[in-house]
């Protein structure tokens, strides 16, 4: 007769392997349910799949590093055309490794601009990204940075309104980069997410002064 200590010992791993098994099988059931929803809510707002655009990757490879694409998909919002696209990228400290997911939502411009960048204000940044444009909104300043080749397009296109609609949106970091404006967040895109973005993106592109337009801005063939 087996002993019951015996027959515990014997069915604790197949209890352990049962268990992960399990997860991995209701992981992926979550992440395939996530996937139909995430689809069927494209499918609703009549975005539709596309190749993920080099600039956009070149862009994801600037902010963050080298990664892979995701799904891309593109479309209009209020008379502009819109581009969606996941990101994924690694980093390691030298013993383990970290996969991370981001998304990457752009519109267009109607003329292409000099680079631009509005990120979070932190420590780690000031050391090692340098200087950035200072404005005369000291909140402002605080939270945010500015990172551009030229103070006098950056002044300009940083007027105190755009700066105010910027505090009012604090958890946007955005690029002007050509005839795009993008921005960017963690995780995987979600559609409702996405629309928020898109309505503050449009608040910001209508607050760039005429003046910027005409002065800076290149035409988009």
């Amino acid at each position: 007769m087996i002993a019951p200590f015996a027959v515990l010992s014997l069915l604790l791993p197949l209890l352990f392997l049962a268990g992960v098994l399990g997860l991995v099988v209701w992981t992926q059931r979550r992440r395939r349910a996530r996937r139909l929803q995430r689809a069927a809510e494209v499918a609703s707002v009549g975005w539709y799949p596309v190749p993920p655009s080099p600039w956009l990757l070149q862009i994801a490879a600037n902010l963050f590093r080298e990664g892979q694409p995701g799904e891309a998909y593109a479309g209009e919002y209020l008379g502009r055309g819109m581009c969606v696209l996941d990101y994924t990228y690694v980093t390691s400290n030298g013993k383990t490794q970290q996969t991370h997911t981001v998304n990457l939502v752009a519109l267009t411009l109607p003329v292409g601009l000099p680079p631009l960048t509005v990120m979070h204000e932190s420590g780690l940044r000031r050391m090692f990204r340098g200087r950035d444009l200072e404005l005369e909104n000291e909140q402002f300043n605080d939270r945010f940075r500015v990172e551009c080749d030229d103070d006098r397009y950056g002044s300009a296109l940083m007027h105190p309104r755009m700066m105010e609609c910027v505090l009012v949106n604090p958890g946007l970091e955005w690029q002007i980069a050509g005839n795009a404006f993008v921005s960017w967040s963690a995780g995987g895109f979600a559609v409702p997410d996405v629309f928020a973005r898109l309505d503050a993106m449009t608040r910001l592109i209508d607050l760039i002064p005429p003046f910027v337009l005409r002065d800076y801005g290149q035409p988009t063939y």
